[in-house]
């Protein structure tokens, strides 16, 4: 059996203000340090075969808090990175409202489709992640990773080991520097624990 522990990166003050952060790399702030350090100590246990992580430094700085347990190499892949939101990136909703509200709203209402101008669709954010997530299922069968991320990229690995496809990724909510555990096999995956 494999299992994935998907953890989400620590708060950033972005999160704070509540932006779409997507590739704009954001470094944690003190509480996101803080939380880090407190997820390291609650996994200090645990034993753990791989760490996989997104490039960004929210997330780098993250797994190098947590990692200081297991001393293990961390691997960045940038398919793990957060949806890029192009010309949004880092801007709240009243903000893009401001920019241009019937662009904003044709993207809500088709947020799998539409591509913000200089960034991704949802579906497109999607493929990358699954393309990821694949690789992972198709290089081991058993043992214990911990997959450091962003909240989309772990909704969109959750709802698609779980068979839910990207419409089941708005199902799932948490907050910084919390994780899920999901057991696989044989491709299928169960969800053991979400949130703290």
């Amino acid at each position: 059996m494999l299992e994935l522990i998907l953890i989400r990166h620590g708060q950033t003050d972005s999160n704070k203000r509540r932006t779409y952060v997507g590739w704009t790399d954001v470094e944690l702030n003190e509480e996101g340090i803080r939380q880090a350090r407190n997820l390291k100590e609650k996994l200090k246990n645990l034993s753990v075969d791989k760490i996989y992580s997104s490039p960004l430094k929210r997330a780098r700085k993250t797994a190098e808090i947590i990692n200081e347990n297991f001393n293990l190499d961390i691997h960045y892949d940038n398919n793990l990175k957060e949806r890029n939101f192009g010309i949004w990136d880092d801007l709240t909703d009243d903000e893009i409202k401001k920019l241009n509200e019937k662009e904003y709203n044709a993207w809500q209402k088709d947020w799998k489709n539409y591509p913000v101008k200089g960034g991704e669709s949802g579906m497109d954010s999607y493929e990358r992640v699954i393309k990821f997530t694949e690789n992972i299922l198709n290089s081991f069968d058993s043992g214990r990773i911990l997959i450091v991320s962003h909240l989309g990229t772990i909704r969109f690995m959750l709802s698609y080991l779980l068979g839910m496809g990207i419409e089941g990724s708005w199902r799932f909510r948490l907050d910084n520097c919390e994780m899920a555990k999901i057991q696989v096999t044989d491709g299928y995956g169960i969800l053991t624990s979400l949130g703290k």
